[in-house]
């Protein structure tokens, strides 16, 4: 099989497949400037700030909850619920719309979080790590008054931390694979692909000569 050179001469002459094909990937420098990066990265930032809403939904719905059980209160979880239904409603329509189609490349859009699942994971822990210390030195003061503050101070942590999860831990997968998932939806997607091909066929460079790939 003859592998694709970085970046031929000429590129408006390869059909996208050859821009996409993760041989071309593998052979061209890892932080390459392409336009389909470009676009995969822009659109994976957008799908990653909207898996947040996804991932917090249930959230809301798990901490109206609890401060019901806590309070004896059922509005708590009427309120939060139905607020965390919407918002994972949101998420969802907003997700598959964004990553159904091509992104304003033109907009700086900046992720200040991981950008891989494994920097997801390693923050989420040591962040988890300082709270429960803090959390800790506490613990004897807050189990004098009572074991219902105790569990109440508890589950709050357990919530902070699945709050942590879903601001940074999901929206870092999401980065980490946003170059893979933007190539496989351009070879299931028909109406991607063809907003991709589209912008194919009018793209040049406007600040030098990067390739329309690699992905």
């Amino acid at each position: 099989m003859n592998v694709p050179t970085p970046f031929p001469a000429g590129q408006t002459a390869h059909p996208l497949d050859y821009w996409t094909s993760p041989e071309l990937a593998r052979v061209s420098p890892p932080n390459a400037p392409s336009r389909l990066r470009q676009l995969a990265d822009a659109q994976g930032t957008l799908a990653a700030a909207w898996s947040s809403a996804i991932g917090s939904g249930p959230l809301l719905l798990l901490t109206g909850g609890f401060v019901s059980a806590m309070s004896g209160n059922p509005v708590w979880v009427l309120i939060l619920g139905l607020l965390g239904v919407a918002l994972t409603v949101l998420g969802v329509v907003a997700w598959k719309r964004v990553r159904g189609t091509l992104p304003n490349a033109k907009r700086l859009l900046i992720a200040r979080g991981p950008g891989s699942a494994r920097g997801g994971v390693m923050m989420v822990a040591v962040l988890a790590i300082i709270l429960g210390g803090i959390l800790a030195t506490a613990i004897p003061g807050i189990a004098s008054r009572g074991t219902a503050t105790l569990v109440a101070v508890s589950g709050a942590y357990v919530l902070l931390v699945a709050l942590l999860a879903a601001f940074i831990l999901i929206p870092s997968v999401v980065l980490g694979r946003a170059r893979q998932s933007f190539r496989r939806r351009i070879q299931t997607d028909p109406e991607l692909r063809a907003a991709v091909e589209g912008d194919l066929a009018l793209w040049r460079d406007p600040h030098g000569n990067a390739g329309y790939g690699p992905l």
